[in-house]
């Protein structure tokens, strides 16, 4: 394949309707990462509740309505933007592999120092091994890439299910609440009061609890169908099966998503609640969107998450290192004494203030500070 260097032009052609779903992605990942800012909440579940009825049914709220769709929204996203990648090189004879893993190593070197030294619940180092993964179906058809996807996430997901639900029966009357009561202690007390070199040993050890890896590929696998489908190029094309697929895909997650308040909290429900509501809930969003992004008037009203979602790596860092300065001991020291309500309160300010500031920075600038740094790691210099 013939080689040479990419014009600025030629790297990246903005699709408004991806940038959208970064910003909600944005938003969705700070809701729902708000808890384990400032208290040990994974290792409670959803039982870390100060008593009061707000703080019960802003959790709930949270749970039911965001969950997990941030992450798996993203998951798709990345596996968009690989297959867009490979399609604009191989247009223009380029090689492809060597701008990608150049583009792959930066981001993992930007998530391990994020994982270490800021958050453990960092998810860009694990979307970045994913991402490699998806070299192997950079020229695969679009039905291939949807089968996979498809099988791949089935077949664990029914063994899942499957075996979980047979641990719940098995442990009935049990709670998830407090079986991790000697790494919630730790927890406290390490973010809270101890040294940076305490908090560092302590985000080792979330960082090895914080991942449910299992729906990942077929979500890489589902971004890139959408990329050769030119889903959101060619919408009209697909538009019956778009709105189908949005009613669906909105049943499914609001019926996985109440599982557990209808029935019981357990490891199979959770897991229903998490991987399937999750998955759906992001399948919905971006029908949803993408079905609304035909409208100026929407696109006019959704440019201000456009823009944050263009910043989107920039958002994540800067999101992970105002909250630990506010709740870890090195800063002011909330860690253990914020309420829900409270937290999504500060979640909110955050989440306002980035609009704010995306909108200023990109109409100075191309790129977020970070942005430019990879894109001058993959190509050589910025735009």
């Amino acid at each position: 394949m013939k080689r040479f260097k990419m014009n600025a032009a030629d790297k990246e052609q903005r699709i408004e309707a991806a940038d959208v779903l970064k910003g909600i992605a944005l938003i969705g990942i700070l809701l729902m990462n708000m808890p384990n800012f400032y208290s040990p909440a994974s290792y409670y579940d959803h039982n870390l509740l100060d008593g009061s009825r707000m703080n019960y049914v802003a959790n709930g709220l949270v749970d039911v309505v965001v969950g997990q769709t941030g992450y798996a929204l993203l998951a798709i996203l990345f596996g968009f933007g690989f297959m867009k990648m490979f399609q604009r090189t191989y247009e223009r004879q380029v090689s492809f592999t060597p701008f990608y893993v150049r583009r792959i190593t930066a981001l993992l070197l930007v998530g391990a120092i994020h994982a270490l030294f800021i958050w453990y619940g960092d998810m860009i180092v694990m979307y970045s091994f994913f991402a490699l993964m998806m070299l192997f179906f950079q020229e695969a058809k679009k039905e291939v890439l949807l089968a996979w996807g498809i099988g791949i996430f089935s077949i664990y997901a029914v063994i899942m299910i499957v075996i979980l639900t047979a641990a719940a029966f098995v442990n009935e009357g049990e709670t998830a609440a407090g079986i991790h009561q000697p790494i919630i202690d730790q927890a406290l007390q390490a973010y809270g009061h101890e040294s940076l070199v305490s908090i560092f040993h302590q985000r080792l050890l979330d960082w090895y609890y914080a991942y449910n890896l299992n729906t990942v590929p077929f979500l890489f696998l589902l971004g890139g169908f959408m990329a050769k489908s030119e889903w959101f190029e060619e919408i009209e094309e697909y538009i019956v099966e778009t709105k189908w697929l949005c009613l669906i895909s909105f049943i499914v997650y609001a019926a996985s998503s109440v599982l557990p308040y209808v029935l019981d909290h357990n490891v199979a429900t959770s897991y229903i609640h998490d991987t399937i509501g999750g998955t759906a809930g992001a399948i919905f969003i971006v029908t949803l969107v993408t079905l609304a992004m035909r409208s100026v008037s929407i696109q006019k009203v959704m440019q201000p998450f456009a823009l944050l979602g263009r910043m989107i790596l920039t958002n994540y860092i800067v999101q992970s290192i105002v909250c630990t300065f506010l709740f870890y001991s090195y800063g002011l020291g909330y860690y253990g004494h914020i309420s829900i309500v409270e937290g999504l309160a500060i979640a909110g300010i955050i989440i306002f203030i980035q609009l704010l500031g995306s909108r200023i920075w990109m109409s100075l600038f191309s790129d977020g500070p970070l942005e430019k740094l990879i894109r001058y790691a993959t190509y050589g210099r910025s735009r």
